[in-house]
């Protein structure tokens, strides 16, 4: 896989978790770098629809109940 193009300006991990690095690393290598398209925030985004800033990266009920309701 190739890097988001999104990880740059993150609002996720460039300002929500500064004060968690470790959590960010893992979370980055796992959809910064990894697979994007299991990336919550990158699925709402990519959908054109507002991202909640307290969705976490893997919530995809969340993101499902989202998109529903769009």
């Amino acid at each position: 896989m190739t890097e988001c193009e999104r990880l740059k300006n993150c609002p996720l991990f460039n300002s929500q978790m500064w004060n968690m690095p470790s959590v960010a690393e893992l979370m980055k290598s796992e959809y910064g770098y990894g697979d994007k398209r299991l990336c919550a925030w990158y699925r709402l985004a990519s959908a054109g629809v507002a991202v909640p800033p307290d969705l976490l990266p893997n919530d995809t009920r969340r993101v499902r109940e989202i998109l529903d309701g769009c």
